[in-house]
């Protein structure tokens, strides 16, 4: 019994059916999973594949984690600061799509930071005023 599935399953490596079958629960459809778990069972890995494959699965996660913690260099940091506005909440969801999660965090928080600068800064140009 084929399904859907099958021909995209039989594309993946070694290492993304793993991971796959590894995956949280609800991350895949339960045809996907059947699909890869029947790939994953015909292609009979020997034990030296099985340890390639989780290599590359943990070399795949080191390098997402340091993605995820990479900082956000000073200048977007200023112009974030100096210059808030929506669109740098938009630049934030960017960032936080393509896995830079620290980044994302950070320009959002930057971003406030002129927010509350400048509306500060309005308030007590008012107050004065009074």
């Amino acid at each position: 019994m084929t399904n859907v599935f099958d021909d995209v399953m039989a594309q993946r490596s070694n290492a993304e059916l793993i991971a796959i079958l590894n995956s949280p629960e609800g991350d895949y459809q339960p045809a996907a999973l059947e699909a890869a778990k029947r790939v994953f069972d015909g292609r009979n890995l020997s034990f030296s594949q099985l340890e390639t494959a989780r290599n590359q699965i943990s070399d795949a996660r080191e390098k997402d984690e340091a993605k995820a913690n990479e900082p956000l260099s000073v200048l977007p940091k200023i112009l974030a600061f100096i210059f808030p506005g929506v669109y740098l909440i938009l630049v934030s969801g960017l960032f936080n799509a393509e896995g830079y999660v620290r980044k994302a965090r950070e320009i959002r928080r930057f971003t406030l930071y002129g927010f509350c600068f400048y509306f500060t800064l309005v308030l007590l140009v008012i107050l004065s005023i009074l």
